[in-house]
Parts: C-alpha cells; sequence; structure tokens
C-alpha cells in the first residue's frame, strides 16, 4: 500500500494545482487543450510513481487505478468547471461596466446616497451619522468582492470534486485483492516475503594483520 501523500486524494489535489496555474491562460476549451492536459497529469503520475517507488513501495496496480479515474473522471469533470470559470472571468462575473473606475465611483456614491437615507428616515434603525460615510469608503471595493466570492465557489467545486475522488479511492481500497496488498508490501501470495535480488551484495570486509 502506497502512502498517504500518493493516495488518489492527494494526487487529485496536486493535479489541480497545476492545472490552476495554467488555466487563466488557455483561451479555448477545446480537444487540443484536454490531450494538453492530459500528458501533463500522464507526466505528473510518472513523476509520483518514480518517487514512490524510490522511497520502497512498488505497487503497479494503485497507479494504473489512480490513471483510470484521472483519465475517466478528475479530466472530464475538471474541464467542465475550468471552461465555466473561464467564460465567467470573461464576462467579469456579470459585474456592471466589469468594476471598472466609473462603476466604482457609482458604487461609491449609491453607498453614500442609500446610507444617508437610512440615517434620515425614522422608522429604519440606523442613526450612527458614519455609516454612509463607510458606505461610501467601502463601495469601490464592491467589485472585488463579487469577484472573489465568485472564486470562491469555483474553488468549492474543485474542493467536491477532490472529496468525490478521495472516496472513491477509499472504496477502491478497501475493496482491493489481497495478492496486491501483499505484493504491494513485498510478500507472495503463500506468505513468505519476495527475495530483494536486486539488492547488491555486501562489500567484502577488509582483513587487517593482527
Amino acid at each position: 500500500m502506497v502512502p498517504k501523500k500518493y493516495s488518489l486524494a492527494a494526487i487529485a489535489q496536486h493535479l489541480l494545482a497545476l492545472f490552476e496555474v495554467r488555466r487563466p491562460g488557455v483561451a479555448r476549451w477545446d480537444a487540443e487543450t484536454q490531450q494538453r492536459f492530459g500528458r501533463e497529469a500522464d507526466s505528473a503520475l510518472l513523476q509520483m510513481e518514480q518517487q514512490c517507488r524510490e522511497l520502497g513501495v512498488d505497487d503497479p496496480p494503485h497507479w494504473q487505478r489512480a490513471r483510470a479515474v484521472v483519465q475517466d473522471a478528475l479530466l472530464p469533470r475538471y474541464a467542465r468547471l475550468a471552461e465555466a470559470e473561464n467564460a465567467a472571468a470573461a464576462r467579469d462575473y456579470g459585474m456592471w461596466r466589469g468594476g471598472d473606475l466609473v462603476a466604482r465611483a457609482s458604487f461609491a456614491l449609491c453607498g453614500l446616497v442609500l446610507g444617508a437615507i437610512a440615517v434620515a428616515v425614522p422608522w429604519i434603525p440606523v442613526q450612527e451619522k458614519w455609516v454612509p460615510w463607510a458606505l461610501f469608503v467601502l463601495g469601490p471595493f464592491l467589485p472585488d468582492a463579487y469577484s472573489w466570492w465568485y472564486r470562491r465557489q469555483h474553488r468549492k467545486r474543485l474542493g467536491a470534486l477532490v472529496a468525490d475522488l478521495a472516496r472513491e479511492g477509499a472504496t477502491l481500497e478497501a475493496y482491493r485483492p489481497l495478492s496486491e496488498v501483499q505484493q504491494s508490501l513485498g510478500f507472495r501470495a503463500d506468505g513468505a516475503q519476495v527475495p530483494a535480488t536486486d539488492a547488491p551484495a555486501p562489500a567484502p570486509r577488509a582483513q587487517t594483520k593482527g
């Protein structure tokens, strides 16, 4: 069995982090883009498998399942999420005028007016005189908060994707054949330990004259 850092959830988090760095630069999600992301995923998986093998854990069935899950589940689902996020970002998430200087100044003015009305109307329980000016100062930052909220929703969807793959990985590990577990631990099917034939022979001890 592989260490936790090579579990299916950890693999998904690592690949999504790599993909998110490249996502803003993708202009169009087509077959070529998906193939490029697939090649990057294969390269990352190969590097992780090699590192795991260097740590003394050789588990080929685990990496075969990981590659299948990445190709069949992670890449298609991420492509849909990334395409939707890039399309929304290209429209500035629907923010009026894209949140430019005119929009920010308008939000500041609206905040000032609404705050003054809230203080002036008797049946609104707002009496602090600083409320209109606070809204005036915070108004220009409304587009930033708006964009932050949408990006946070995208990160939550990625987190849900990782959680789904973590559950699938736990299920696959729970129902692995015992022979695969024994092989990954270095034992044969009969329980005997596999001899380390590739280990170098011990160097002869130098004899000294007494």
